[in-house]
């Protein structure tokens, strides 16, 4: 049975990066072995005067052996985020530069480890190194926090761009999850940003018992603090409720108290549309939650507006209707999906007239609108100038005959 090419490309591939990562912590790995062994001499021959120089021999060789150790798993970790890198390079460029900061997150890291056992071989009991000591892990805590964010960063990122290949229907779908995707990402990255600062003032004794003394002491305050924070709560779990109900997806077109606007970005705790005059409105979470408003994309692969114009009871509908066809064949802004002029309303003065376009996104959705009202308008004004609304008196004439006047 023949193996698979590409598992054969596989396989060379991780030889190949296996070898890379383990030839330079090979060398320090026998150094430091041979620093240990020369170290051992003391216990066969009794030295008394070179004692120090074999305990720093020791030491030297146990920081070999480590260093050995964490530069193996970096060169590992580090080449393999490499090779995948540039293989994400010639699709996904923005996923591929997101994942170059996280392999040069993981420099800081590894560097850190390797001083913070540098300094616990050499004896952390001087003040000086303790606090170094206590320094280098804080900064490997925040550092394991920001790739941790990154990845999530890159996680959605790589999603935004599968949904750029996707069709409109397919997207539609896919936009839902992105929106549960984007909403979960900023809840967790605040998440463990908690967990992070947490780590970090746990790592320190002294901040530790301040911590453990005012919640044993305090019980009054803990209680002050999450009323204060109920508001903050609530939003938190109305972003929640939203990335699993689905009320508002990113994208969509929502009317809140008549100001319709495009869903840019949804947050835990507020929602921001971009109006049609590229101005921003920024709303409470809560708000969806709360409160009635219009969705006029929710489950369409099309967005459908209505507009509403008044003419006189004299002009006929069906050259309206004729007209209304030729626009949406001749605009680029028409998805080919809604075409509808009918008769709404009837007024003691005019014709109600609902005209029903669609396109297939909001900007596209706007311009054919004014496009139309814009181009019916001419019409009117070009073939009968003589039938806008008008307001007409009848009153009796002397001789018993009908005048009719208008105005």
């Amino acid at each position: 049975m023949s193996i698979p090419e590409t598992h054969v490309v596989k396989k060379n591939m991780w030889e190949r990066i296996f070898y890379s990562a383990i030839k330079v912590p090979m060398i320090y790995f026998i150094t430091g072995v041979l620093f240990v062994g020369l170290a051992y001499i003391d216990n066969l021959i009794e030295l008394t005067r070179w004692k120090n120089l074999f305990d720093l021999t020791d030491k030297l060789g146990m920081i070999f052996i480590a260093l050995s150790s964490v530069l193996f798993i970096y060169n590992l970790i580090s080449l393999g985020l490499r090779r995948y890198e540039l293989f994400l390079a010639e699709k996904q460029a923005v996923a591929a530069l997101i994942l170059a900061s996280v392999r040069k997150g993981l420099r800081i890291i590894f560097l850190l480890i390797i001083i913070n056992i540098i300094i616990l071989l050499l004896g952390p009991s001087r003040f000086y190194l303790l606090l170094a000591n206590h320094v280098i892990n804080t900064i490997i805590i925040a550092s394991i926090g920001w790739i941790a964010i990154q990845i999530l960063y890159t996680a959605e990122a790589v999603f935004n761009q599968y949904t750029l290949t996707l069709s409109r229907k397919d997207s539609i779908r896919i936009k839902a999850l992105y929106t549960k995707i984007h909403i979960i990402r900023n809840i967790t990255t605040v998440l463990i940003a908690v967990v992070t600062i947490a780590a970090i003032l746990m790592s320190f004794s002294s901040v530790r018992n301040i911590g453990i003394s005012l919640l044993a002491s305090a019980g009054f305050l803990t209680a002050i603090i999450g009323l204060a924070a109920q508001k903050t709560l609530f939003s938190l779990f109305s972003g929640l409720q939203i990335a699993i109900s689905q009320p508002i997806k990113i994208g969509d077109i929502v009317v809140i108290e008549n100001i319709s606007g495009i869903i840019e970005e949804i947050t835990f705790t507020y929602v921001t549309l971009k109006l049609g005059d590229r101005r921003r409105l920024v709303v409470p979470i809560n708000y969806f939650i709360e409160k009635p408003f219009e969705n006029w994309s929710r489950e369409a692969d099309s967005l459908r507006s209505s507009m509403h114009m008044f003419i006189d009871y004299m002009l006929p509908i069906d050259p309206l209707r004729t007209e209304l066809d030729k626009i949406l064949k001749q605009s680029k802004f028409w998805d080919g999906q809604a075409s509808k002029l009918q008769v709404a309303n009837l007024t003691d003065r005019s014709v109600d007239i609902r005209i029903q376009v669609s396109a297939a996104n909001a900007d596209d959705l706007s311009d054919l609108r004014a496009e139309v009202r814009e181009k019916i308008l001419e019409f009117i004004r070009s073939y009968y100038p003589d039938h806008f609304p008008k307001v007409r008196f009848n009153s009796l004439a002397p001789m018993g005959a009908d005048v009719t006047i208008t105005a």
